[in-house]
């Protein structure tokens, strides 16, 4: 199978040319062939530009002429033939190197195509960020490039195979070197990972305890008039109460934060374990319910704390609103709550390393008997929503009004233990907060809770500083007078 050439010897003798056949030169001679300086190629030359690719090449010899006959200008034959030998084997070779490069690009592909077959690791839920979206093409994103780079980084998120590097790197970075290779996270002992901005945002912002406590003293005089209240309740960070897992490098990391929360406690002091004054903290709660059951307070992957821990905070809340008469003191103890049921943790701390890992937490719920509660989520400028609780009963104390809760992420696991004791509950983002104020549109309220964890309130404190925005917009609503139980109701 395939081409072959059969060249004669050089001695093959020529023929006449006869009627249509063009005019030949000496036998042997070919030079209507492309003869160039007199000298006519030979017959190799010509078979080889008959035939470029040859599949085998045969060759008939014949003997060499008797002595005494010239031969013809130019190579010998057995130098020309060499030459075609070696013009062979290099055109087989380059076609093998091609059938192997189209071999290895056709596997190279097929490996590409596998890549994005394949299904990750385990269900991560959300990562630390949310999937790059593909682009809306329009003409001006395709003449600047922005959508195919907004393509490749969407396809990019999208690999299933960087899940199992991520995982891979994340993994090998804890066990084996006892790091994370993510500065937003710190290993502390028994590599339980702790979030780096509880120690570096109450070094970032200056905590003015003073001017901050004058502002909430004022915003408390304003509110006294008109049957309102503000409170600050602030969330420990879990490197506060799991500061002993932190190690040596402990006081080094928490120095800013030790800071903050030392000038806390000595401006708003707590008498006979309730806090009175309109900052209130849960740090000697929480770490005395971490010693009882090490662990249970905060999750281990997670910056937040567990259910349990959400429900030594609220009662807190509870106690501080009783100690300030805005509480009935059978509530004493609330919120009351049992353990129902596991479940999975959020790891957000684990998943900022690039590592799934699962978790589960207890979860904890408040049944009350004769109380009714609705729920709903009315919706809000940065999409997360305000949650709506009505609560209602006709026999179980309750806390009456209207009570606003500004609230960050820590609050997710509280707001459900809060709910059944209040009649009128919303629980507002930050952000919402912000834009409010901002816009000149804060909800109406009768008490306002503002809820900030320990990493934040250096920050948050400057806005409660009189002259800030915000303390102009507390001191407007605090400063208008209360609805009565019926028209509020009622509405």
């Amino acid at each position: 199978m395939g081409r072959t050439i059969i060249l004669p010897d050089d001695d093959e003798p020529g023929h006449s040319s006869g009627q249509g056949d063009r005019a030949a030169g000496p036998a042997g001679s070919f030079s209507g062939f492309g003869s160039r300086d007199g000298v006519s190629p030979s017959l190799f030359a010509v078979a080889v530009r008959h035939a470029e690719h040859p599949d085998r090449l045969e060759v008939i010899h014949h003997p060499a002429p008797e002595a005494g006959v010239d031969d013809e200008p130019g190579s010998s034959a057995a130098q020309e033939l060499e030459e075609l030998l070696a013009r062979f084997r290099a055109e087989r070779q380059r076609r093998r190197s091609v059938r192997a490069a189209r071999v290895l690009v056709a596997l190279f592909a097929v490996t590409l195509l596998a890549v994005w077959l394949l299904d990750p690791p385990l269900p991560w839920g959300e990562e630390n960020r949310s999937p790059t979206s593909f682009p809306h093409v329009s003409p001006s994103g395709i003449l600047s490039g922005a959508d195919s780079q907004q393509t490749d980084a969407a396809l990019r998120d999208r690999l299933a195979l960087r899940q199992y590097v991520t995982e891979a790197i994340g993994e090998a970075s804890r066990d084996r070197l006892g790091t994370s290779l993510n500065p937003a996270v710190v290993l502390g002992e028994n590599r339980t990972p702790f979030l780096s901005e509880d120690f570096t945002l109450p070094c970032r912002y200056p905590f003015d305890a003073a001017a901050t406590r004058a502002g909430l003293a004022k915003l408390t005089q304003i509110a006294s008039g008109t049957g309102k209240s503000v409170m600050v309740a602030i969330a420990p960070d879990k490197s506060a109460i799991m500061s002993d897992i932190l190690g040596p490098r402990a006081d080094a990391l928490l120095a800013c934060a030790d800071q903050v929360r030392s000038t806390t406690e000595q401006t708003w002091p707590v008498t006979g374990g309730l806090a009175t004054g309109p900052v209130v903290t849960s740090w000697d709660q929480l770490q005395a319910a971490q010693d009882a059951a090490p662990g249970s307070v905060f999750q281990k992957g997670d910056s937040h704390w567990t259910s349990q821990g959400a429900l030594v905070w609220s009662k807190t809340v509870i106690d501080a609103l009783i100690a300030r008469g805005e509480a009935p003191g059978s509530l004493s103890g609330a919120p009351d709550a049992v353990q129902v049921q596991d479940e999975q943790a959020d790891n957000d701390l684990y998943r900022l390393m690039g590592i799934s890992k699962k978790a589960m937490v207890p979860v904890y719920q408040v049944t009350r008997k004769d109380v009714t509660i609705r729920a709903r989520t009315v919706k809000s400028p940065s999409g997360r929503g305000i949650a709506v609780f009505r609560a209602w009963s006709t026999d179980a104390p309750m806390i009456d009004g209207r009570t606003l809760v500004v609230n960050d992420s820590f609050i997710s696991r509280a707001e459900g233990l809060l709910a059944p004791y209040f009649t009128d509950l919303e629980v507002m983002h930050w952000s919402d907060f912000l834009t409010a104020v901002q816009d000149d549109d804060l909800p109406e309220f009768d008490r306002i809770i503002i809820e900030t964890v320990q990493r934040g309130w250096p920050q948050r404190a400057g806005w409660l500083q009189e002259g800030q925005p915000m303390y102009e917009s507390l001191a407007a609503e605090l400063g208008t007078p209360r609805e009565d139980e019926t028209s509020s109701s009622d509405k």
